[in-house]
């Protein structure tokens, strides 16, 4: 399971983009959300208040509007994001991505 440092939060001039609302909770905890774009596996989640809520592990269904399975960090409660709009970090491509496509 994933644990981000206790308190953590985004700074603020880290830019960050609307991922859609969380729909349910998976038998498994993971929090399913339909998101309105695919994001990276491994992208941080944060909440409204910029707090990382957890990672994106898994996209799966249609292209257009898929699925998003997100595996929590340990200091939320599935409940509390039941229905909250949630958000991805967006990060610069690494040096070691840029290679692969040259």
């Amino acid at each position: 399971m994933y644990l981000p440092h206790r308190g953590r939060s985004v700074n603020s001039h880290r830019r960050i983009r609307l991922l859609g609302a969380v729909q349910e909770i998976a038998f498994d905890g993971k929090f399913v959300v339909r998101a309105t774009f695919a994001p990276n596996i491994g992208m941080s989640v944060l909440d409204n208040r910029k707090r990382v809520i957890g990672r994106v592990k898994r996209v799966f269904g249609p292209v257009n509007n898929p699925f998003v399975s997100i595996e929590p960090a340990n200091n939320y409660r599935p409940t509390d994001v039941v229905g909250k709009q949630i958000y991805v970090e967006e990060v610069d491509e690494h040096a070691k991505a840029k290679r692969r496509n040259g």
